[in-house]
């Protein structure tokens, strides 16, 4: 379905190939030969509570319409691809990020971002924290720059791999100039259940990411799409009924619009507040034939929200994302492969079995 609002000379970024100066990398690998002979008492990472919650909705006079037009704007694509590769001292997270629209940026290569992590599996004991820090520089986090904390083998790992997205993500976020609309690969800020947690070591970092996000976003022409919206129950819980989103919003578009054959429509709204902000949601959703799509579009502003939800809905792609996403995804994928790949490869840490998974991955990227 696509239409005048995608980006200009689509066709032109399937031939993009990013080009990755190696020179901070070498400097990273060279840093992790600092671990090659460190032993430390094993340490078992925290569990966290990232499942959806710790939000309130609010739950606007519901309707589902009709997209009748394309948006007049042009529409520009962000997203960022994650790998973790395991090795026997350390996790090494690689987080790579793509912004298509008018112009293209990625990191790494264009905008400035701390676009690795290190964790240690391990207790960290002398200077060796202080030791690592100053050999990466401003490459990679080895502590969290929200709490300070470092990341040891008592951090959770997907803290670790959202607060790196999160610098990817933003710094992306930093280098749009405008000219349209961004469509941004996942929420606009996250409400992970820790967030409501008191005195819970991570709901201080998710709402000091959820702070970062909001900051970035703020006064940009930018909304998130989120694609997998089947554990979701924003919508749900509006019309009060015991179903996922995802199933609701189908069945309400399918029966008022599924005779045309062909449709794109939107749903809504829904507002959401956790971590002391508020974002407003649509469900876009994109029906042929058999095949219909939804995804929940989200924005700081009311009428962003919404006019992001049509723009969404009429570009939807036959996988369910958005073309200038779809696009964005494609040269993050190829650029955490080449990265993993590479790592892999001059690392003096030895690999672990999960660690060669990750590389059959990056293998396997497009």
């Amino acid at each position: 379905m696509l239409g005048p609002g995608a980006p200009a000379g689509g066709a032109a970024f399937n031939n993009i190939r990013p080009v990755l100066s190696v020179e901070s990398l070498f400097k990273f690998v060279d840093a992790l030969g600092l671990l090659a002979d460190s032993v430390g008492d094993f340490a078992a990472g925290e569990p966290v509570e990232l499942g959806e919650g710790g939000f309130e909705v609010g739950c606007g006079g519901g309707e589902a319409r009709l997209v009748e037009e394309a948006p007049a704007s042009g529409l520009a694509g962000l997203d960022s691809q994650s790998s973790m590769v395991r090795f026997e001292a350390a996790d090494v997270y690689v987080v790579t990020g793509a912004l298509v629209g008018p112009e293209v940026s990625v990191v790494p290569g264009g905008a400035e971002a701390r676009w690795l992590g290190l964790r240690l599996r391990f207790r960290a004991g002398g200077g060796l924290a202080e030791a690592l820090e100053s050999a990466v520089g401003g490459l990679a986090l080895v502590r969290s720059g929200v709490t300070g904390r470092l990341f040891d083998g008592t951090y959770n790992e997907e803290a670790v791999r959202d607060e790196v997205r999160t610098e990817v993500e933003t710094a992306l976020l930093g280098r749009w100039r405008g000219g349209g609309l961004l469509l941004l690969d996942g929420p606009i800020f996250p409400t992970p259940r820790v967030l409501a947690m008191e005195g819970n070591p991570y709901a201080e970092l998710y709402r000091g990411l959820v702070r970062r996000r909001v900051e970035a976003a703020r006064g940009v022409e930018a909304v998130g799409v989120v694609k997998r919206v089947g554990m979701s129950t924003y919508y749900a819980r509006c019309r009060g009924l015991g179903v996922d989103d995802d199933t609701l919003v189908k069945n309400e578009a399918s029966r008022l619009f599924g005779r045309r054959g062909a449709f794109a429509a939107v749903v809504g709204p829904v507002e959401i507040r956790a971590g002391g902000f508020a974002k407003y949601c649509w469900y876009a959703a994109a029906g042929v034939g058999r095949d219909l799509h939804v995804v929940r579009v989200e924005g700081l502003d009311p009428e962003l929200a919404e006019r992001g939800a049509e723009a969404v809905a009429a570009v939807m792609g036959p996988g369910g994302a958005p073309l200038p996403i779809a696009l964005a995804d494609r040269i993050a994928r190829r650029l955490n492969g080449g990265v993993v790949r590479l790592l892999a490869g001059l690392s003096p840490l030895r690999l672990t079995y999960e660690g060669l998974e990750a590389v059959g991955r990056a293998l396997e990227a497009p």
